[in-house]
This record gives structure tokens, C-alpha cells and sequence, in this order.
């Protein structure tokens, strides 16, 4: 059975010709079209071109999905765990020599400054506050 003569071609020749396409899905269309008649298979046809195997058959599945109406089928992605801290704003900015107090999984801890971030930076980590 040549490529002519299945459905797919069929199929992605009915796609070439239905208007809205996008100028990026015609060339790939036609692409494809060109593949399957060809009777060759990716790897073959690819050779040379501008593009490699896997882009072809990817456009060729995306192509018959999108004439079949279908949504791509994406991975659910596992939600990642936030952690936030707990801000508390004061009236008026702190004076010249008055530090700051940041809360850290229920620690306190009294920053002044000029403090060493790097040391700050260490302590929250210890505490289970940043990762």
C-alpha cells in the first residue's frame, strides 16, 4: 500500500487544503505530504534537509491531532511546595543604630546594619526557613 493510499495522507492532504492553517502548518503539511508520498521513511527523507527526522513525524502527529480536533496531551506537572514567611511592617523605618528583627520557623533574630548575608543566609537555612 503506497503512502498515497492511507488515511493519514489522506488526512494531512485534507489539512493542506482547509483554510486557517498557519503559514508555519501548510509548509509542514506539505512537508509531510511529500514524505508519505515518497514512501521513504523519516530518517530517509530528512536526509539533506533542513530539518531532522523526529521534527517531520512530530509535525505529522501534531498535524493529525489538530485535524482531529484533539488538545495535546500534556503532563501533569507535580506542585512544588512554597514556603513563605510571615512579613510584619513596621510604622516607621528602624533608626540608624536600631536592627532588625526577622522571624525564622519561630526564631528571632535580630539583624543590624551591616550584617554578613552569607552568615544570615546560613542561620535560615539551619533554621528550615529557605532551601
Amino acid at each position: 500500500v503506497s503512502g498515497a493510499r492511507t488515511p493519514f495522507f489522506r488526512q494531512v492532504a485534507r489539512v493542506g487544503r482547509v483554510g486557517g492553517m498557519t503559514e508555519t502548518e501548510s509548509k509542514w503539511a506539505e512537508r509531510i505530504r511529500e514524505w508519505k508520498s515518497s514512501g521513504k521513511g523519516a530518517e530517509e527523507f530528512a536526509s539533506g534537509r533542513a530539518y531532522k527526522p523526529s521534527t517531520l513525524k512530530w509535525w505529522a502527529t501534531e498535524l493529525r491531532r489538530r485535524a482531529d480536533g484533539r488538545q495535546r496531551a500534556t503532563k501533569p506537572r507535580a506542585a512544588k511546595a512554597i514556603r513563605l514567611a510571615r512579613v510584619v511592617r513596621r510604622t516607621r523605618a528602624p533608626a540608624a543604630g536600631q536592627a532588625m528583627v526577622v522571624e525564622v520557623s519561630g526564631a528571632r533574630i535580630s539583624v543590624a546594619r551591616g550584617f554578613d548575608a552569607e552568615l544570615l543566609a546560613d542561620v535560615v537555612r539551619a533554621l528550615g526557613g529557605a532551601r
